[in-house]
């Protein structure tokens, strides 16, 4: 070591001045008395507050107790405190049951958290618990079920099931292709319509699509077929949508005339979101007839879904059991769905029919046999329905049972059926174990019907020839029908046969991977897509605006100017957004500080002088497959028209627009659906922008669904284009046999190139 360092650091420390060390030294020494006495006032205060704080902060008594007398398995029960410390904790237990001794004991009585797990698990403290938890939404009678299993919403005034806890987007896909999946519906709304048969048809022409009226009131007024309708207004065709519905009459009795105008009843199954607006404008035009009673049914009718090749086999298997041991009454629809059960898939059926059927109680033989569905080679009886399908196969009695129509019989075939107590003991005075209970005088049946939906049933439109390969048996099934107070008698049965339970993401994604629009997210133009979409764009923007912002996406770097909601107003001409959809400024989507800082709290606020917002009943959606072949073909014609009123005019024909002025009013503010195949690698994201190859700034459409198609092993996407738009993309693809557009990424990265096809 340096020795002059070593003397430096040796050396003493000397000061300029003498005052100064003087100083240094009164500084190094501290006097305690004076410190302490300066200060008392603030140690006193800290040690009041540190015993106030151990006295009655956070912690509760038995927490305060010597680590050597603490219990890990401690409960809240004060005789299990020391005695010292009773008091202290029943005053704690006094104020967490509700602040009062009145509260407590009434919490003690009905069962709350207070009392013992032996009463709250009591039926009537639980079911006083479920109801409780019902307020402002319903339950459906599978909830429970459901709850256990998925993840649950609240929507359209109901709890629904969303998606399975379990990873199930695969699952869902294989289900649907190759087995059986089954979805709850009976969130579904149903409306029936109640009077002479002239007079509904007269409520219904008011609001159908003049393409779906015909069939409602004409071949399907039997009963023996499920009619599409398309809803709009009150005569307002084409404009004024309000979504798709499905009519299902009554059966008519054999004393009734064919086609005459007797008493009839007529249900209306439509999504919920409808309900309101359906119910308000059947209300009106009833109202005005005065022979048309309308009500609300939806609490009264259960109804499942089951999609898949497997599923009139595992709905044979179900309720029928071997050798149809499980009707209670014979009839045409029994024994056609015995016959059809050998069918490789529901897709060889035809679609909207309806099979009625009566069966004894579902408990008494559950659960089914694992190899009941599985069914031999096709027999002839197969061959024989599907050459002559029976007209009578939805009527019970020959239409003097009424089944599930006769609500009143229904709720009381549900009051005097044998509880599940009452099951129990018979099953345990059997001799064998195992053996099913046969049906008795104290046991009921139980009316059902079976509807074969699909595509054409669902939308009136029949699948497109290019996908009638990939699809497959996806896009067929049943619908389920059945009163109110057997959901749980049937679901447990379905399930145990080997149907798959699916939530509404699967139900969307199926639909998605058939090529099918899905009601309401590919619907726009109608109050119920446009209060969806308000909902999931305020949803995806305050996700966004959660994150930091050098984490989020910066849509304003991007070019993007709407990434949360399609703005479909700017294809239309329209000023501004439905006042639901959140309005940003116009530096909303900046993402650096300096910026937000600028903007500021009126960021997200509307400017004081915007525009009025659309009104979407203005909108023209084509729906339809006639329609929809109509666009198909014009959009192929080569080459096409100059203007767009030429190019437009079978379309114009076809809707029959009364003067010039207002089919330029529907050409201006007309969507189109479309279906897009993507032909290269990538995922487009819902409401990216549909362009133009030729010109990728002119936008002429907007993604309403995207995913990849893991029957196809490429994307494909579901979008809505303008009337306009398609028209540029015709000159565009005068010379291309194909009709190509781009998808915009929505985070800079390369467009996607895919194919364009019109769907209904």
């Amino acid at each position: 070591m340096n020795s002059k360092n070593t003397a430096k650091r040796k050396a003493p420390t000397t000061t300029a001045a003498t005052g100064a060390g003087d100083t240094l030294e009164k500084a190094r020494a501290v006097g305690v008395e004076a410190f302490v006495e300066a200060r008392a006032f603030e140690i006193n205060a800290l040690q009041r507050s540190l015993d106030s704080a151990r006295g009655s902060g956070n912690a509760r008594a038995f927490q305060t107790l010597a680590r050597h007398l603490r219990r890990r398995a401690a409960s809240h029960n004060v005789k299990r405190v020391p005695a010292r410390m009773r008091a202290r904790a029943a005053e704690e237990m006094r104020r967490a049951a509700g602040g009062g001794d009145a509260a407590a004991a009434a919490t003690r009585s009905s069962g709350g958290s207070s009392g013992s797990r032996h009463k709250r698990r009591r039926s009537r403290a639980v079911r006083d618990e479920y109801t409780r938890r019902q307020t402002g939404k319903r339950w459906l009678e599978t909830h429970v079920w459901h709850a256990k299993r998925m993840h649950m919403r609240a929507a359209w005034g109901a709890m629904v099931a969303d998606t399975p806890n379990a990873r199930s987007h695969r699952a869902a896909y294989r289900a649907a292709k190759e087995q059986c999946y089954v979805h709850d519906a009976s969130y579904y709304a149903t409306l029936e319509l109640a009077g002479r048969r002239a007079a509904i048809a007269h409520v219904l022409a008011a609001l159908a699509a003049p393409d779906t009226l015909a069939p409602a009131v004409g071949a399907c007024s039997d009963g023996s077929r499920l009619a599409p309708l398309t809803l709009h207004r009150a005569h307002a065709y084409p404009r004024g949508l309000l979504g798709p519905a499905t009519a299902l009459w009554q059966p008519a009795s054999d004393d009734e005339e064919e086609g005459g105008d007797s008493e009839r009843v007529l249900w209306l199954r439509l999504h919920p979101a409808l309900a309101a607006d359906v119910g308000a404008e059947l209300a009106a035009v009833a109202g005005g007839d005065g022979g048309v009673h309308v009500r609300d049914v939806s609490s009264d009718v259960v109804a499942f879904e089951l999609l898949g090749p497997r599923s009139t086999a595992l709905l044979a298997a179900a309720l029928l059991g071997d050798g149809a041991a499980g009707v209670a009454v014979a009839s045409v629809g029994a024994q056609t769905l015995q016959a059809v059960a050998a069918a490789p898939s529901p897709a060889v059926l035809p679609e909207g029919v309806v099979l009625a059927l009566r069966i004894h109680d579902p408990r008494l033989r559950f659960p089914p046999r694992a190899d009941a569905s599985l069914q031999p080679a096709v027999p002839d009886a197969l061959e024989n329905v599907l050459r002559s399908w029976p007209a009578a196969a939805a009527r019970l009695g020959g239409g003097s049972d009424a089944g599930v129509f006769d609500r009143a019989a229904c709720a009381a075939d549900v009051a005097r059926r044998p509880s599940e107590h009452a099951l129990n003991q018979r099953r345990h005075a059997l001799l064998a174990p195992g053996t099913r209970l046969q049906s008795g005088a104290a046991d009921v049946s139980l009316p059902l019907l079976l509807v074969r939906t699909g595509p054409e049933a669902a939308l009136g439109a029949r699948t497109a020839a290019a996908d009638a390969g990939v699809v497959a048996a996806m896009a067929h099934g049943w619908t389920l029908l059945a009163p109110r107070g057997w959901a749980m008698a049937l679901w447990l049965p379905l399930v145990f046969a080997g149907a798959r339970a699916q939530g509404l993401q699967e139900r969307m994604h199926v639909s998605l991977e058939a090529g099918h629009a899905a009601f309401p997210r590919d619907w726009p133009g109608c109050p119920a897509y446009d209060a969806a979409a308000a909902a999931d764009a305020t949803q995806a923007l305050a996700r966004w605006l959660r994150r930091p912002p050098g984490k989020r996406t910066n849509y304003a770097h991007h070019g993007v100017d709407s990434p949360f909601f399609a703005p479909f107003h700017r294809l239309l001409a329209m000023p501004a957004p439905p006042p639901a959809y959140p309005q940003l400024g116009p530096a909303g989507l900046e993402c650096r500080m300096r910026r937000l800082k600028k903007i500021g709290a009126s960021a997200s606020a509307a400017p004081a002088d915007s525009p009025a917002p659309v009104d979407s009943s203005r909108i023209w959606l084509v729906t339809g497959e006639r329609l929809a072949a109509v666009v198909q073909k014009m959009l192929v014609t080569r080459p096409p028209a100059a203007t767009l009123r030429q190019w437009a005019a079978p379309l114009l024909a076809a809707v029959a627009a009364d003067s010039d002025a207002a089919a330029d009013a529907l050409l201006s503010h007309c969507l189109v659906r479309v279906r897009l195949t993507c032909s290269g690698r990538g995922v487009p994201a819902a409401n990216a922008p549909v362009c133009l190859t030729t010109a990728p700034a002119e936008h002429i459409g907007y993604v309403t669904a995207a995913s990849f198609s893991l029957a196809r092993g490429y994307a494909v996407a579901l979008a809505a284009c303008s009337l306009h738009g398609l028209f540029a993309l015709a000159h565009a693809s005068a010379r291309s046999p194909r009709t190509l557009v781009a998808i915009r990424s929505m985070n800079g990265g390369p467009y996607c190139e895919a194919v364009l096809a019109v769907i209904p």
